[in-house]
């Protein structure tokens, strides 16, 4: 089992730096869409505009926080980011800091986040589609996947079973503007009974990247464990 909370101050600072410095979105194409194998859906818009029937709690361009129930579960996401259009160097999509709880129930159930934007225009040319997901708490029995996609095209379907890390580079030539972005990430739970809590936390990047950088690495890890702790003093507040 990979370790990764060592990184912790590491990872702070390098996210902080990746935030600071995305430039500003300028697209109307970033969205967040959650749904579960019980047929419950909801649509998050950036900004809420178009009017999607999700709430964005960010009123931040390019960053989509959602918090409320889908199903038998409860769900944190702070924050989902796009830095559309891009920078000569590098095209990120993050899922940072995503908890799903749920009060218990029998059997498997299946979470899926996709967060997707339409209005990259760089890097373009020959570059390098990275793909990463971690994850600091999985029930047992219980599994995370992570898939990116480029204009449709996905990469390299990347599992996890037990808390660790896992990362992909995909080659890819950018030949047309503007592109897309997605990730998806499907949380498969593996429920233990009514009145059995169970959380699920994870941190997932799609990184199109020029050439790709050498800190995308540590980028992702702890970041779950930490955006949950961010998510209980706001409950505490509330």
């Amino acid at each position: 089992m990979v370790r990764f909370r060592n990184f912790l101050p590491v990872v702070a600072f390098l996210v902080g730096v990746a935030i600071l410095g995305a430039p500003a979105h300028a697209q109307a194409g970033f969205q967040m869409t959650l749904s579960d194998s019980d047929g419950n859906s909801v649509v998050i818009n950036d900004n809420n505009s178009p009017l999607g029937s999700g709430l964005d709690l960010d009123a931040g361009t390019g960053r989509i926080v959602f918090s409320g129930a889908l199903g038998a579960f409860d769900i944190q996401l702070d924050v989902g980011t796009s830095n559309a259009p891009g920078t000569p160097t590098l095209a990120q999509l993050t899922i940072n800091n995503t908890s799903i709880s749920t009060g218990g129930f029998v059997g498997d159930k299946t979470v899926t986040v996709t967060l997707q934007d339409t209005g990259f225009t760089s890097p373009t040319g020959p570059t390098t589609m990275e793909s990463q997901v971690s994850t600091t708490q999985l029930p047992a029995n219980s599994n995370v996947t992570f898939q990116s996609f480029l204009n449709g095209n996905p990469g390299t379907l990347l599992s996890l079973n037990t808390v660790g890390g896992t990362r992909v580079g995909n080659d890819v030539n950018i030949s047309t503007t503007p592109y897309t972005l997605k990730n998806v990430t499907t949380f498969t739970v593996h429920g233990q009974g009514v009145g059995t809590s169970l959380t699920v936390q994870t941190t997932g990047l799609t990184a199109v990247a020029v050439p790709a950088p050498p800190a995308v690495v540590l980028a992702l890890t702890g970041l779950p464990f930490a955006g949950f702790g961010v998510w209980l003093r706001r409950r505490r507040k509330a």
